[in-house]
């Protein structure tokens, strides 16, 4: 025997929890922490029988906890009293949605909406009288922008504001019914004061006006009575997020004082003067309101969340479900149903890190990002919890399941913070500007069809020499992943750009963006899918544990494989595959979730959602499932 003690290995920790790791990043200990805040038993999801005062007052409540647990104080500066880091709040806020959707938006509007509209929009004055009240709960809020009559069309709102020197004051006047500011968070019964969204009027008699400015505007009193002057109604029971207090608002002469307006991009002079550094109404606006973007990654963030919490509910289901003799995750059609949804939430879920990151590089083009995949992973939110309620079968339309409570809840995700059919034109629109500005001895729209032409010719040329190819290591190289993916958005915009050249010639420029409207939603989503695609293929190759990397090389090719196989018929009518090629993109995709298959329990586990918030009647206890011998390779047919 050999006198040299052999020391024990060290032991790895399982995958699950180092997957977790990987997910969690920087922010590993603060989304703990946040998931044991949740799972407290006073934090139980309420019952979807619960009246909605009483959903209203327990979300009020739970904010309250968040505020003793410091939350709410860490995306403001520090100066102030705040924390200093919005990254580790979102992180928080995250986690905090797989619990309620009611309190992760109630609290969005609080401490998102209302405080940042102040931070952003507003100057050192606003910031050192309303922040710190803000942060603490002390002032309740909104955001007043969306009106009855208006929708989406931000920038036509009918209210107004008009200045009167003589008082140095504003006059806030709702014009008509159709002017009324709807469906408003914590306007029907605890807000105090708003960030109202006006057309300023510096003449009350004359039609001009400077465009749409940020007011506060009280709206009750420390007792909770309506303020002279405001009108306030209650939305109601709504089809989901009745924690929520959301409500109409119409004013009749509510006057504010000079200081009320927020004035980082437009002020008023001690003349009267009109003064902002951007001149052009419709540039301040947008000023104005891209400096909000944080909130589109936010619903991003949540909706992210609750898509784990349905993959996480119905692979525990599945794999604990027995279907004649095997589990119903066994079967061909389970995995192929509800694995691309799984690689599809991994690759959202490192898309939504690369824009945080992107916030704080303060990335020029975040607007047009963040709009385009918080259309992409609102919608995909919806149609994973539909396909995990229809796995549960039976089971999973029962109420206490939660299915039914998450998708209305996340139904509305798809029209607040921009209807996601506005956002997608937003994406084309900010994306043609972009790549036309990369030429310059042509104008407007010429400028891109020429050069994204000159791009195309020689993409095309490469790709048809490849596009019959169907072996499998070649739908699995990154390099070509990227390349195809960004070949489809370039083909696509050349498209869009040299129909709209068309159309305006032969009629005019109006006609011609109503006429390509769908070009310019599909466009969006292959942007979208780009980006996710690059940063999941980032994601994977920055991995050193082997294991990691290997395990998510292979979902990251399903959602590649998947997406294009999704996209198969627009390859083949544009050549840039062959009939055989797509066919065998199905093979392969099949081949993969069966793959990944045995570790699917592992990658919904590693999302790190508390069994209490999920639903009650599916089994969320059970045991991973065993590894299979795998194939060597995708089988035929």
């Amino acid at each position: 025997m050999s006198d040299t003690t052999k020391l024990p290995k060290e032991e790895k920790a399982p995958l699950a929890v180092r997957l977790r790791a990987v997910l969690d990043g920087d922010y590993s200990q603060s989304r703990d922490e946040a998931r044991k805040f949740i799972s407290r038993s006073s934090m139980a999801p309420v019952s979807p029988e619960t009246p909605k005062e009483e959903h209203r007052e327990q979300t009020l409540s739970w904010i309250k906890d968040m505020i003793a647990e410091g939350y709410t104080k860490l995306p403001y500066e520090t100066k102030y009293g705040g924390g200093g880091d919005r990254e580790k709040y979102m992180n928080i806020v995250e986690v905090i949605a797989h619990q309620d959707m009611s309190l992760a938006v109630k609290q969005g509007v609080q401490f998102g909406l209302f405080g940042m509209s102040v931070e952003t929009l507003g100057t050192d004055k606003h910031h050192a009288e309303y922040i710190p009240d803000i942060m603490t709960g002390d002032l309740l809020g909104g955001f007043a922008m969306t009106e009855v009559g208006g929708g989406s069309d931000v920038q036509g709102i009918t209210t107004t504001a008009v200045y009167d020197h003589d008082t140095r004051s504003f006059t806030i006047n709702t014009p008509d019914d159709d002017a009324r500011k709807a469906y408003i968070g914590n306007a029907a019964l605890h807000g105090e004061m708003m960030v109202v969204f006006a057309q300023l009027k510096m003449d009350k008699d004359s039609d001009e006006t400077m465009g749409v400015h940020a007011f506060m505007v009280p709206i009750r009193d420390k007792n909770g009575d309506t303020k002279p002057g405001v009108t306030i109604e209650d939305c109601g029971h709504k089809v989901g997020l009745n924690g929520i207090d959301n409500g109409y608002l119409g004013f009749n002469d509510v006057k504010v004082p000079y200081d009320s307006m927020l004035d980082r991009f437009a002020q008023i002079d001690e003349d009267g003067k009109y003064q902002s550094p951007i001149a052009k109404k419709s540039k301040r606006f947008f000023k104005m309101i891209g400096t909000l973007v944080t909130g589109r990654i936010f619903v991003s963030m949540i909706s992210l969340s609750g898509t784990k919490n349905a993959l996480t509910s119905a692979i525990n289901y599945a794999e604990d479900r027995k279907v004649f003799g095997e589990t119903l995750m066994d079967k061909q059609a389970t995995q192929m149903r509800i694995l691309p949804h799984l690689a599809d939430a991994y690759a959202m879920h490192f898309m939504t890190r690369h824009m945080m990151e992107e916030y704080q590089n303060g990335n020029e083009y975040l607007e047009t990002m963040a709009a385009a995949i918080k259309a992409k992973s609102s919608d995909a939110a919806i149609k994973v919890v539909d396909e995990a309620r229809l796995l549960g079968g039976a089971a999973g339309y029962m109420s206490d399941e939660r299915f039914g409570a998450l998708r209305n809840d996340m139904d509305v995700f798809r029209t607040f913070e921009g209807d996601n059919t506005v956002l997608r034109l937003l994406v084309a629109r900010n994306q043609l500007t972009r790549f036309s500005k990369k030429f310059n001895n042509l104008s407007g729209i010429q400028k891109l069809a020429k050069g994204t032409a000159l791009q195309m010719k020689s993409l095309f040329t490469k790709f048809n020499a490849e596009s019959g190819k169907t072996d499998p290591t070649h739908f699995g190289d990154p390099n070509f992943q990227n390349k195809i993916f960004a070949a489809r958005e370039r083909a696509m915009m050349y498209a869009l750009s040299s129909k709209l050249m068309k159309i305006a010639k032969a009629e005019n420029p109006e006609v011609a963006a109503n006429k390509c409207q769908t070009d310019m939603l599909e466009y969006a989503d292959a942007y979208a899918e780009r980006l996710m695609m690059q940063k999941f293929i980032k994601a994977v190759e920055a991995q050193k544990d082997p294991e990691i990397k290997e395990l998510l090389k292979d979902v990251c090719d399903l959602y590649a494989v998947h997406t294009m196989r999704k996209n198969g018929l627009w390859y083949v009518e544009n050549g840039l595959m062959k009939p055989q090629t797509t066919k065998a993109l199905r093979r392969v995709e099949r081949y993969l979730t069966e793959k990944i298959r045995p570790h699917a329990k592992t990658l919904t586990d590693a999302f790190g959602v508390p069994p209490s918030v999920l639903g009650c009647t599916l089994d969320t206890t059970a045991k991973p499932a065993q590894p299979k011998k795998q194939a060597g390779g995708p089988r035929n047919g």
